[in-house]
């Protein structure tokens, strides 16, 4: 509903930020293995739902674990932590997107938007939460959404609620 929503200019802006950014998240493998993510990822390998499900981050582990499902079922048979290092990619390039789509709807020409998304997409938190397995991507992306729905020409409230009930399910600190 989202991408239908846009006019096909501002597809291919976001399709275009999305592509760059992600492409450059898989150019670069983070070395740090965080705690979180890490414990995630034994929590994922292990379907250990009672620590998936954890307080602070109800909804990532779960969705961490069905996407590495998928990507079994696809033949990988690699570890769940390069699975979740790679959603968080796509989280993160689906954060930039969002915000170029919002700069652009604010009037902005695609180059200055792209130009934000582009800058989010390399700034040091965002950067560093998309190559790790880290769990604050998933509340990022809906919290840019709920953003963004909010500084709309016609924001809808719900819609807003949704988007933010998202955020704090992904972690409970957005």
């Amino acid at each position: 509903p989202i991408i239908l929503s846009m006019e096909p200019g501002e597809r291919r802006l976001c399709f275009a930020v999305f592509a760059a950014a992600f492409l450059l998240y898989l150019a670069f493998r983070s070395l740090y293995f965080n705690f979180d993510g890490v414990a995630c990822a034994i929590a994922v390998e292990l379907s250990d739902f009672k620590h998936l499900v954890h307080g602070n981050h109800l909804a990532y582990g779960v969705v961490g674990w069905l996407f590495n499902r998928a990507w079994l079922v696809l033949g990988y048979k690699g570890p769940a932590l390069l699975a979740l290092q790679i959603l968080d990619g796509l989280l993160g390039a689906a954060g930039a997107a969002v915000l170029a789509s919002l700069v652009r709807r604010s009037g902005r020409p695609d180059r200055e938007a792209a130009l934000a998304g582009a800058a989010l997409a390399v700034s040091h938190a965002w950067w560093f939460w998309s190559l790790e397995a880290q769990v604050y991507m998933l509340g990022s992306l809906f919290a840019a959404l709920a953003a963004r729905e909010a500084l709309g020409e016609r924001p809808r409230p719900a819609v807003i609620g949704v988007w933010q009930a998202c955020a704090a399910l992904g972690h409970v600190g957005h």
